[in-house]
């Protein structure tokens, strides 16, 4: 099981769910992608997203107004 991690901070919607689906495609079931963003758009639609696709998800929120959204393949 590896972790990933992409850091899509200043980038606003639909670029971080994009990159997001993109790197998705390609983790193996256990994997977790950690995503850091700064714009709660995103976040409310990875999370959208994740739940429809069967990711396990968690966020966690930073100082300073930054998210982190923890996403692990599920079979």
């Amino acid at each position: 099981m590896a972790t990933h991690r992409l850091d899509v901070l200043g980038e606003v919607c639909p670029v971080p769910l994009l990159k997001t689906q993109q790197i998705c495609r390609r983790l193996k079931t256990g994997d977790t992608l950690v995503v850091e963003t700064n714009f709660s758009r995103s976040v409310r639609n990875i999370l959208d997203w994740a739940e429809k696709n069967r990711y396990e998800f968690t966020v966690e929120s930073t100082e300073n107004g930054i998210w982190q959204i923890f996403l692990t393949k599920q079979e």
